[in-house]
């Protein structure tokens, strides 16, 4: 029956009449009390409480009907501005065409560092490397040198895939009991704060395929920090979201604090100053410096008189780890590989698994039913796999070579696609196998590279929360992780009283469970086919997983792929988080099935994307972060 209206209520208490009827009842009534007295007074009485017991009646079957009707076919929650039933136009970002490599980061002026790397017959990972420091200092809201990454790298002349983790560790001395039940101390100050991985990382991936000097190399950071940066709008509104945390460090507000004493407004000019004499002495003293010389005492000093716990020790023994790739090969032919555990590629894979058997194809979002049948299907992939993610962890710790390779198999991808039913879904999380809730994991930034040899990388790097855990080291400028809230810790009180995962336990030199997938695929000739990633916490994997099906089976184009509007469903909470521009008409359908949907007002995740078609390097930053590409013709 849907809401009542408010004339409904108003004939159901009151009868039917209307105007000047019911203005003559009451004048009639009125004068018949007046010269009847008490005794037409109670047949009056008694009349009204007929009426009003009746009409309480009406008013009970009403909401009763309403309220079952509710059950039966919930009334949709309006939504400003209202989803679109037809889809929208296309963004304005720009789809670059190259003839021989092209760089892809959300820092207008890192890719272009990392295209002049490339330039000078550097190798990707000298672009890599260069452009990230580069996005260390303009996006260092996103990630930098207090933070960690990891990498998917392939070398096309070996026809190799290697894979390097260079996340944050736990401090020896770390414990969950230092938190006392309070989760903000995981996520801001001192105890909020791991060994950083993220310089070892570039020194170590330098020093095995890197061309060109070090310093060489570093030196385009150093430039830009020194001549300062024009805040994006992105990072302008998460400084205006953390503000107040930001002016309680001394070393941030230095930064970011005009000199009128409000914060820097978008398109204003930020100056790191400390960060960029340790950039210098980076680049002449090599990456070592900050896990074993001078600039390690400097950032251990700093962070033990806020009250940190980590020491010297941890960052001399911090090491990173080469590692065999993830992967899975489709139908068509190509081979897509990611980073084992503790990232999610394995995730990603099993997804593109389970619906390799669809068999997708443009024609299957060629009309609305046939798409709500599509979104249907991956979002159930989506279920299934984070019911999954509950067993993966840091593999040193966690054994999880069996559920990896469970993940991986043909087999197992058939069994899990067997049991989606395409009418229904199930509101149960333990229907797709999960035992424990998932942790969040927070904001990235990413980097997708194809050189001109044919070598492909991939890269995502991360300080956890936005500007981490927002201090920073004032002899270094180094903005610290806050990468100890993505450990499960079972102190912690969670909206769904469900335990938290014991693979993600936080312990002492421990890697965090994290999202980031950097992703290459590779065609049946061995050429890349596609280099992606994204940054946006737990939305990363399915992101990733949604612009390769569009690209890969739906045959839309780089662009078209990264424009589309995104969903992502995670178990917990259930209901599919939608972006603005998924279909009225298709929601409704999802709904039917008996999706839950709820819009997302933030970002959600972004994309890099550079592919290889037909002689040509293809390339797209996505629009809801304003990053830009640079090529090689």
């Amino acid at each position: 029956m849907g809401v009542l209206r408010a004339e409904q209520l108003e004939e159901g208490c009151a009868g039917p009449l209307r105007g000047a009827e019911a203005e003559g009842r009451d004048a009639a009534v009125a004068s018949k009390d007046a010269c009847c007295g008490p005794r037409l007074q109670r047949r009056y009485v008694f009349a009204i409480g007929l009426l009003l017991l009746a009409a309480a009646g009406l008013v009970v079957v009403q909401l009763v009907y309403h309220v079952s009707s509710a059950h039966a076919a919930p009334t949709p929650v309006r939504r400003e501005p209202p989803d679109p039933h037809e889809p929208l136009p296309s963004s304005g970002s720009v789809e670059h065409h190259f003839g021989r490599a092209a760089v892809c980061s959300d820092g207008a002026p890192c890719s272009a560092v990392g295209r002049d790397i490339l330039a000078r017959n550097g190798s990707v990972v000298d672009a890599a490397v260069a452009t990230l420091l580069c996005n260390g200092v303009v996006n260092c809201q996103s990630m930098g040198l207090g933070g960690g990454f990891l990498m998917t790298l392939y070398l096309h002349e070996q026809r190799k895939v290697v894979t390097l983790n260079a996340r944050e560790r736990a401090p020896g001395r770390a414990h969950p009991e230092m938190f006392n039940g309070d989760r903000s101390k995981a996520q801001y100050g001192p105890l909020a704060v791991g060994v950083p991985g993220e310089l070892k990382g570039y020194w170590e991936a330098h020093k095995r395929y890197g061309v060109l000097p070090w310093k060489e190399v570093v030196m385009p950071a150093v430039e830009i920090c020194k001549e300062g940066y024009n805040m994006t709008k992105h990072q302008s509104d998460f400084l205006n979201l953390y503000e107040d945390k930001i002016r309680k460090d001394p070393t941030l507000r230095s930064v970011f604090e005009h000199s009128s004493g409000r914060m820097l407004h978008m398109g204003e000019v930020v100056r790191h100053g400390k960060l960029c004499e340790t950039l210098r002495l980076i680049s002449e003293r090599g990456g070592d410096d900050l896990y074993t010389g001078e600039l390690a005492k400097m950032l251990v000093a700093d962070m033990q008189e806020m009250g940190g716990v980590f020491t010297e020790d941890d960052l001399k023994s911090y090491s990173v780890q080469w590692k065999e790739p993830v992967s899975v090969t489709l139908k068509t032919g190509e081979t897509v590989y990611s980073v084992p555990p503790p990232g999610s590629g394995a995730l990603l894979t099993f997804m593109l698994g389970v619906l390799d058997g669809f068999n997708f194809t443009k024609s299957s979002i060629s009309s609305v039913n046939e798409t709500i049948l599509t979104y249907h299907r991956i979002v159930e992939s989506f279920k299934f796999a984070f019911a999954q993610r509950t067993g993966l962890g840091d593999p040193d710790f966690v054994n999880t070579t069996q559920l990896v390779l469970q993940l991986t198999s043909p087999e197992y991808a058939t069994h899990i696609r067997n049991l989606i039913d395409d009418n229904s879904t199930w509101q149960d999380p333990k229907k797709y196998g999960a035992v424990s809730l998932n942790q969040d994991d927070h904001g990235t930034a990413h980097v997708s590279i194809i050189g001109p040899n044919g070598d492909g990388l991939a890269v995502t790097s991360t300080v956890n929360l936005y500007f981490g855990a927002s201090i920073a080291s004032k002899q270094t400028g180094i903005i610290m992780n806050s990468v100890m809230d993505d450990f499960s810790n079972e102190d912690f009180k969670n909206y769904f009283g469900l335990p938290w995962s014991p693979k993600n336990s936080l312990l002492p030199g421990k890697r965090p469970l994290s999202s980031m997938s950097p992703t290459i695929i590779i065609g049946q000739d061995g050429n890349i086919r596609m280099v992606v990633g994204a940054s946006g916490g737990t939305k990363i994997p399915t992101a990733i997983l949604y612009v390769i099906v569009r690209h890969l089976w739906f045959q839309e184009s780089v662009k078209e792929a990264v424009d589309a509007s995104r969903f992502h469903h995670q178990l917990y909470p259930m209901h599919i988080s939608y972006e603005y521009g998924v279909l009225d008409p298709v929601l409704r359908g999802l709904e039917k099935i008996g999706h839950k949907v709820e819009r997302y007002r933030n970002r959600g995740s972004i994309i890099c994307a550079v592919a290889k078609q037909n002689n040509s390097v293809i390339a797209n930053a996505d629009f809801r972060k304003g990053g830009e590409v640079f090529g090689l013709d």
